[in-house]
This record gives structure tokens, sequence and C-alpha cells, in this order.
């Protein structure tokens, strides 16, 4: 399990929730309005802007169709916000990051999680801010619609379970011989027999391959796979090969794969949970708070 789900487009749900609506560069200085708010030019470009949607290159079609979504997209930000103020709720990225750091608290041992430099990022993201306070607004007044049961959130656990099923876990030693290199075949043989006879691994490694270089464990892992897939901890394998090279590899230690129970992976997918429940509840907001509003559209 990752924490992609946090990815997720606040709006994706939504689709094209208002009527469809011609559009071009030349925008007035007011492009809509709601319920007479001005959803103004200098909104909707810097919307077009941030998003990275349009080039030089695309076509007219194309842009008409992104403007277009700008201007709906802060149509339903307005709604959203005049929404939350009745709860005196403002999206912070503060609120936003103290989330994140529950999410961390939450995470199972052993399962992956964003970095740090990519929860800041998405701590600052406008969609996560909004989930975040949309889903404290449920909870002061419609707490139903985000709730999370035992009995789902179990049902859920087991449907998902191999998505909590942590792989096996090595320690290895690995010596590489370019294949470029003079005989390097016979000499990886050679370092084979060495270490066969009892030679420390890591005064042979520092001898052979005194660069140390770093090795990608899961191309390692599949070539260990496939060249010796029974070997056992402690052993040395048999003189595995790729394109570019040959290598000896040590098992120092190997921990097999296991499933994170329930009771340890509950509270990170309660969260993930409510999260998702709060998005999927977007599309039922807007439509209500958009069949309450006047909207008008000036685009030519």
């Amino acid at each position: 399990m990752t924490a992609r789900w946090l990815l997720c487009i606040l709006f994706v749900w939504v689709g094209m929730l208002l009527p469809a609506m011609e559009s071009d560069d030349a925008l007035p200085e007011t492009v809509a309005m709601v319920d007479g708010y001005p959803i103004t030019r200098d909104a909707v470009t810097r919307r077009l802007r941030n998003s990275g949607e349009l080039s030089p290159e695309d076509s007219q079609e194309n842009r008409r169709a992104a403007i277009r979504r700008a201007t709906e997209n802060e149509i339903y930000f307005y709604l959203l916000g005049r929404l939350l103020a009745e709860e005196k709720i403002i999206p912070s990225e503060e609120a936003a990051a103290l989330q994140l750091a529950e999410l961390e608290r939450a995470l199972p041992h052993g399962l992956s999680a964003l970095n740090q430099i990519d929860l800041k990022r998405l701590a600052a993201s406008e969609n996560y801010r909004w989930n975040v306070a949309l889903q404290e607004y449920l909870r002061r007044v419609a707490p139903e619609i985000i709730a999370v049961g035992d009995a789902e959130l179990e049902r859920v656990y087991r449907v998902n379970q191999n998505q909590f099923r942590l792989p096996e876990q090595y320690q290895l030693g690995v010596i590489r011989i370019l294949k470029s290199s003079p005989d390097a075949l016979d000499r990886a043989k050679t370092v084979r027999s060495r270490l066969q006879q009892g030679e420390d691994f890591n005064r042979v490694a520092a001898e052979v391959d005194p660069e140390g270089s770093a090795f990608d464990e899961t191309n390692l892992l599949e070539l260990l796979r496939q060249g010796d897939p029974t070997l056992p901890a402690g052993s040395i394998s048999r003189i595995l090969e790729d394109a570019a090279a040959y290598y000896l590899v040590k098992v120092h230690s190997k921990t097999p794969g296991r499933f994170i129970p329930f009771a340890e992976a509950a509270p990170y997918l309660r969260l993930q949970l409510v999260s998702e429940k709060t998005a999927t509840a977007l599309r039922t907001i807007l439509t209500g708070e958009l069949k309450k509003a006047k909207t008008q559209f000036f685009i030519p």
C-alpha cells in the first residue's frame, strides 16, 4: 500500500456539472458570475498558468476546453468556500500538514511512504488542502457520510489484503565484475572459489569491487530469483549475469514475506477511507450548491 490515494484530484468525480459554454482566449474582465460574485479573467488565467495544462502548440479546441475547466473550477471553489465559511473553516496548509503527520504515524511499518519533500508538496497542494477542509466540514454537519464502521473497515482490508502484504526482505552483499574487464568470467569463477573456501566476503568485495557500486535492489533480486532462487541465507550465489557484468551475491539475511495484521493496518486504512469518502461526497455537495446558485457566463 502506498500513499498514492492522497494524490487524487479533488474534482475528478465532478465532471462537467455546469452547462457547456463557449470560450476563447479573448476573455472579458469578468468571465462569470455566481450569485453576484465575479469570476475574474485574472483568476481563470492564473489557474490555467498554475495547472500547466496549456502550451503554445495546443489547438483552439484544447484551449477552449482548458479555459472552460478553469472557469468551472473557480466556480466550484467559490461555492465550496462559501459553504465552509458557514462553519468558519478555511482550507490551510497547516491543517493539511497535521493530517499528513497523522497519516505518517498510522503508516504500518514496512509500507512505503512519501518522502518528506513529497509530503510538503502534497500539504501545499490546493486539492489536498480542500479535501482536508471538507473532511472537517462533514465531521461537523454530516458525520455519517464519512463514517467508517469496524465491519466496513475489515471488509475493505480483506478485499485489499494483498496491498498489505510485505515482500521478502533481503540483506545482500554484492560483488560485480564488469564484462568489459579482462578475463571477466574467469575472474568471477576464481572469486567464487575463494569465497567458498571461507574467505571473508566483505574483504574480497573491497579487493575485487573497491568502488562498491550501487545496485538497483529490484533488478538484483530478479537476477537472484532467475539464477539462484533457492539460495539460503549465508551462502554464496552461482555466478549471475546481465548484459554488463557478472555478479556474486551473498544473502546475509532473509526475512520471509508476511501480511500486516488488520489491527496494525486499520488506523491507516481508516484515514484512507475517510479521504476517499470525502472526495466521493464532493459531487453530491456541488450538485446541491449549483442547483441553488445563479450562474452567468460572459465568455464570447
